[in-house]
């Protein structure tokens, strides 16, 4: 979001109360990308960070799964993805058919091709005309996942708490509480039928305790996950930098209501799981980053190149590489660092070093790694 929007100032709250309860409803619906992100500029939100228009991958799979109606016997359709690859991705939609007197089955009458590289789309079957109109309205538009989307992220910039397991409800502390209300106004300007409630939260011991186990039990089960996340992790260093963030982010949240509520934050149990947790992830990341440093291939056999001395994740290396730096690096510096560690890259006859890791760059960015950020040419970051 530009700024932060009512973060300063009490927007209305007299004293009684210290955050609101937010909750929203949200029909299907399809609507322009361009007027949703001209609603969301004009209230202060980034629209390309906080509802970015959907991909062209994510057109073509909503076109796909709008065929699936298993509600009504006659007519019925399921939508399957077939295949995905580093090339194509293949969505099967299948009609009910009746086999004989006892018995029913499904036969794929359409299939739907997309080339992810040209993001061309080729349909042969039944459905294909049909597909093809269906497409069209779903090309540059976002629809209710997208808004579900950018509320979950206004609760995470709001600091929001879920205040129950399953979701559904968040508390959001008073001082946040002028970005709740920009995201409401957003909502009633697109007019699709989304709404935003907010229900002030009183300032008693009660509701206090009510929201100090909602942190609790939100931030401990975020450790949980992210532990067993990183537990199932056996090469990729750069992933487990990744969950090594998220506790960071939950500590900047457990300290967000330790201020809001004083004494009610008992949290000198929870600050200890954390402070285990980031240990234990540091440990694995250190571990991995040994591994990918050590594992080393067999001197060349082939004259014509250079074999790398690396044997595991290349793409693992890079990101350790660009993880201990505090700017983005060219691909230049990423080989020369790499280097600098005692591995070789591989040096073909068409190729420099360099040259045959920027090659290996592009294709993990290319593949969607999502780890991976080009923020110029030929420089990268780590989100």
């Amino acid at each position: 979001m530009n700024g932060i929007n009512g973060i300063n100032g009490n927007n209305g709250i007299n004293g009684n109360e210290f955050g609101v309860n937010v909750w929203w409803s949200c029909p299907g619906f399809l609507a322009s990308a361009e007027e949703a992100h001209e609603v969301l500029e004009r209230n202060g939100f980034e629209p390309d960070k906080d509802m970015p228009a959907p991909s062209r991958r994510n057109q073509v799979s909503r076109a796909a799964y709008s065929f699936q109606d298993r509600r009504h016997k006659d007519g019925r359709r399921v939508t399957e993805k077939a295949k995905d690859n580093d090339t194509s991705v293949v969505y099967g939609i299948l009609g009910r058919s009746q086999m004989s007197s006892d018995e029913v089955g499904y036969s794929q009458s359409t299939t739907v091709t997309l080339d992810k590289e040209s993001g061309r789309v080729e349909v042969d079957g039944d459905l294909a005309d049909d597909f093809q109109k269906v497409l069209t309205r779903y090309e540059d538009a976002i629809t209710d996942e997208d808004v579900r989307y950018f509320l979950r992220k206004v609760i995470k910039m709001c600091f929001g708490i879920a205040k129950r397991p399953s979701g559904g409800i968040y508390f959001v502390p008073d001082r946040f509480q002028g970005i709740v209300e920009s995201a409401k106004v957003a909502l009633d300007e697109l007019n699709v039928g989304a709404k935003l409630y907010v229900e002030r939260v009183v300032n008693g011991a009660p509701e206090r305790a009510i929201v100090w186990d909602a942190v609790e039990s939100d931030i401990g089960s975020q450790i949980d996950a992210t532990l067993a996340a990183v537990e199932k992790i056996e090469k990729r260093a750069g992933c487990v930098q990744s969950h090594a963030a998220k506790l960071s982010e939950l500590e900047e949240l457990m300290n967000i209501y330790r201020g809001l509520l004083g004494q009610e934050a008992k949290y000198e149990e929870l600050a200890e799981r954390l402070e285990e947790a980031s240990s234990t992830v540091a440990e694995k990341m250190a571990k991995l980053q040994q591994e990918q440093i050590a594992s080393a291939s067999v001197q060349p056999t082939n004259p014509g190149y250079k074999r790398s001395k690396i044997k595991g994740d290349v793409i693992g290396i890079v990101k350790s590489v660009l993880g201990k730096s505090a700017n983005a690096l060219h691909y230049s510096e990423i080989a020369k660092a790499i280097e600098e560690e005692g591995i070789e890259l591989r040096e073909t006859q068409t190729k420099t070093k360099s040259q045959w890791l920027l090659i290996q760059i592009n294709k993990a960015v290319r593949d969607g790694d999502s780890e991976l950020r080009s923020v110029g040419r030929g420089i990268y970051a780590v989100a």
